[in-house]
């Protein structure tokens, strides 16, 4: 590694002050200042204090120095390569830039700049070095949303599986995980440490990301069938570097600053108490009726996609509109005029839009409270579930209708939800497969519009004497009376239930 690439890595990390830029030599060694240095060995790094060279008999060609408070800088000698850090980061640095040399060395810090550089994704640089570590390997940000997970080595840990599926951890979790001692004590460098804790017996490695300076997350080696090797250490902290280095050059977007609308959504969607998240409530203007909508790709452009575009779009549409990610899609509560043509006009306006952008969404009902906020997110979430489930070709689901579909998912035993079928659309589907009749789709259509036969009939392009006759024959086969309020509510569910089993015409 040659010394200006090494400079522009720790300046992630580290406050550097360049005194002098010489040839751009190449790295192969560290070493401290102890005034016995060669002056003619130039590929040796050396760091030492600055008060060291007063009277040194000579200068290194390339040097780190510790600037104390009492001496001013020194002078750099002609063509060397020479740089200033803060007294406190001398043996930090030091220590990282003998990992970071080392690494250079196995040829890992070349091989993923290198992904970084052909990619430009941070999914890419992940997947790569979990190969080279043997075990799996996540990048988080600092509220432990992740980031990136690699595809290459599978997590074993259930905790973690589980975590990953959502894209994110719990609020007890996470405070759980800052209380543990190797954290609390933790510098603040790139320096990996162990973190595994009470919830999982797999052994965790970590080490923090940064960014001009300042820690923007978090990689976490899970041990799985490959154990802990001292290297890992070291690895896992060059791994650290190329992180930031792609995001420097590649994903500026991905830590710009968030409002603190979608700070405080995305508080409450992890759990954090109400008593912290009302007072900040409190101080925010939302809407007098709302919905919460939840939005997910059809295919998967990423969430810098989702973020720069489908976003962006969605707040240009709807005014007013306040977003924040979750649980792998977007999370976004938007003005809902109390009207019901409005609320007609804003579907149709929904529906255009997800087929413009090539998403599905679930939508909540309308409500007033923020302090349901979650629950007007797990409806619209279920929504979107449950109507991908029973619709697929549609593009937003309202949850007022897939609400008992919603109410199906939650029954322990599904194969249980057959008893509760009326046994007239057994013997009507029996009927018509032996006869090439149409009685279980008519008797459908019949419900459906409410018993009436005008609208019936239109539906089915059937006279409506036609449809009296094959209602006449469903009451002979079936022996029900259609006129029955209680009857037509039980014929009702059972085609909800054939629906929700794909069972519907």
């Amino acid at each position: 590694m040659k010394f200006r690439k090494f400079i522009e890595k720790i300046s992630e990390e580290y406050s550097v002050h360049i005194l002098s830029l010489g040839e751009d030599l190449e790295i192969k060694d560290v070493a401290l200042i102890d005034n016995r240095h060669d002056p003619m060995v130039k590929n040796t790094l050396y760091f030492g204090y600055d008060k060291q060279l007063d009277n040194a008999a000579s200068i290194p060609v390339q040097c780190i120095l510790a600037h104390t408070d009492f001496k001013a800088s020194p002078l750099p000698a002609a063509g060397a390569n020479m740089a200033l850090v803060p007294e406190s980061s001398l043996f930090p640095l030091f220590n990282d830039a003998k990992n970071l040399i080392e690494a250079s060395f196995r040829g890992i810090f070349e091989e993923l700049t290198a992904i970084a550089d052909k990619t430009r994704s941070i999914e890419a640089v992940i997947d790569a070095a979990s190969v080279r570590l043997g075990n799996s390997l996540l990048f988080c940000d600092m509220n432990f949303k992740i980031i990136s997970s690699a595809s290459s080595v599978p997590i074993l840990d259930p905790l973690w599986l589980e975590n990953t599926r959502k894209g994110y951890c719990c609020y007890d979790f996470i405070n759980e995980v800052k209380e543990l001692k190797s954290i609390r004590s933790a510098s603040q460098t790139t320096a990996a440490i162990e973190v595994t804790c009470s919830k999982s017996p797999f052994r965790k490695l970590s080490s923090k990301v940064f960014h001009n300076q300042t820690q923007i997350g978090f990689l976490l080696m899970i041990e799985g069938e490959n154990h802990f090797l001292p290297s890992h250490f070291e690895m896992l902290s060059t791994i650290s570097h190329v992180i930031s280095y792609t995001i420097s050059y590649y994903k500026l977007d991905l830590f710009e600053k968030n409002s603190v609308y979608h700070e405080v959504l995305y508080d409450m969607l992890i759990g954090t108490p109400s008593k912290e998240t009302m007072p900040r409530l409190a101080a925010l203007q939302f809407p007098s009726m709302m919905r919460v909508l939840f939005l997910r790709s059809l295919k998967y452009p990423g969430q810098s996609y989702l973020k720069n575009f489908v976003c962006k779009d969605l707040k240009k549409q709807i005014p007013g509109t306040h977003i924040t990610y979750h649980n792998n899609g977007i999370v976004a509560v938007i003005p809902q005029e109390e009207d019901t043509k409005a609320e007609l006009r804003l579907l149709e306006m929904l529906k255009g839009f997800s087929k413009k952008e090539y998403i599905q969404m679930g939508i909540s009902n309308a409500f007033s409270c923020m302090e349901s906020f979650v629950t007007h997110y797990e409806q619209a979430y279920a929504a979107l579930e449950s109507g991908n489930k029973i619709d697929p070709e549609e593009l937003a689901y309202l949850f007022k209708d897939y609400q008992i579909f919603n109410l199906f998912s939650e029954v322990k035993k599904p194969e249980k939800l057959e008893w509760f079928c009326h046994p007239s659309l057994a013997v009507l589907n029996r009927y018509d497969q032996e006869n090439g009749s149409q009685l279980y789709k008519t008797l459908y259509v019949y419900i459906e519009m409410g018993g009436n036969i005008k609208a019936a009939s239109e539906s089915l392009y059937i006279h409506r004497n036609s449809l009296v006759y094959r209602l006449n024959r469903i009451t002979d086969l079936c022996k029900v009376d259609l006129t029955d309020v209680h009857t037509r509510f039980l014929l009702r569910l059972s085609f909800f239930i054939d629906r929700y089993n794909g069972r519907i015409l």
